[in-house]
């Protein structure tokens, strides 16, 4: 094993030392790529007096995006199961903006509840231009043994929700010819994340439902509604991963992302009509680099650089 590993870094190393030699331009694309999106991309357009709704927006990175939004004019439907965080998140965004915001109790996993709030919030603030699918499940209550219906609830808020999100809200947004879609994914939604298999795959299938919409919506000619999707690493908006990550010692090799800096990042970028958004920055660049590689090789890579993380992680948890 030590020795395929050995030979695995030998290859990787010659295939990015011929790639730095033999293709420069590639590289150089990365480069001015990224500086164009975090620099010189700038927003736009006005979102001022459009509405959004949030999902998950009871705190943390979803009530950071509520109050990005409020800051530029834009109506909040705040949702979320937690009604008192959903009712603070409204009470802070009236201390910052004069926009008006209310407060909505959805069970994003049912249709039916997903159905009633669209109906609810076009009579309370007006057609919703914004979707931000942001609820979602980052642990499960036993991560290496989790209990049927947990990997289900899992599966249901991270993927199935944004379904039901978008039955409801992109016919609206198709009817005006205009709209934005964001949905939070995760970096372990384009790198597999050992011992979190459902997590992984839930990401996963989020990432790749919104590269498919992005293609019917190219096909069917909607030029002006946008969608992007954000895999952001660790945020320090939740206390059961920030205690995880600190546990596994994690952040010494990956700082946490504050959520206020993410959220200006992930606003700035939806109106800039970015298609994706990976925080922190250089994971676009590891994420390209590894697609050149056979799947090995990639799988290889990635073991390397993070088994020891990953099993400190099923140590925390056994």
């Amino acid at each position: 094993m030590e020795r395929e590993n050995q030979f695995i870094i030998l290859l990787t190393a010659l295939l990015i030392t011929m790639l730095v030699l033999f293709s420069p331009l590639l590289l150089l694309f990365i480069i001015l790529s990224k500086i164009w999106e975090c620099i010189i991309c700038k927003p736009t357009k006005s979102i001022a007096d459009d509405v959004a709704v949030v999902t998950g927006a009871a705190g943390g990175l979803g009530r950071a995006i509520a109050l990005e939004l409020a800051k530029r004019g834009c109506h909040i439907a705040v949702v979320d199961v937690n009604i008192e965080g959903a009712e603070e998140t409204v009470r802070q965004i009236h201390e910052i903006s004069k926009v008006k915001a209310k407060a909505y109790r959805v069970n994003v996993t049912s249709f039916a509840e997903i159905t009633d709030l669209k109906t609810n919030v076009e009579q309370d603030l007006g057609s919703v231009t914004i979707l931000i699918n942001n609820a979602g499940i980052l642990l499960h209550s036993k991560p290496l043994d989790p209990a049927p219906e947990d990997v289900q609830r899992m599966i249901d808020v991270n993927l199935t929700s944004h379904f039901w999100t978008k039955f409801a809200f992109l016919p609206t947004m198709k009817k005006l010819r205009k709209g934005n879609i964001v949905t939070i994914s995760s970096v372990g939604g384009i790198l597999p994340l050992a011992f979190n298999t459902a997590y992984t795959a839930s990401k996963f299938g989020s990432t790749g439902h919104m590269k498919a919409l992005r293609m019917e919506l190219a096909l069917e000619k909607q030029h002006n509604i946008h969608v992007t999707t954000v895999m952001p690493s660790f945020l320090d908006t939740n206390d059961e991963i920030s205690q995880m990550v600190h546990a596994i010692k994690a952040n010494r090799v990956y700082p946490l992302i504050k959520g206020k800096s993410a959220a200006n990042r992930i606003v700035r970028g939806m109106l800039a009509e970015e298609r994706e958004i990976k925080l922190p920055y250089f994971v676009d660049t590891l994420h390209r680099i590894l697609n050149l590689l056979p799947i090995k090789w990639q799988e290889g890579l990635i073991l390397i650089t993070t088994s020891k993380l990953f099993l400190k992680f099923k140590k925390n948890f056994v």
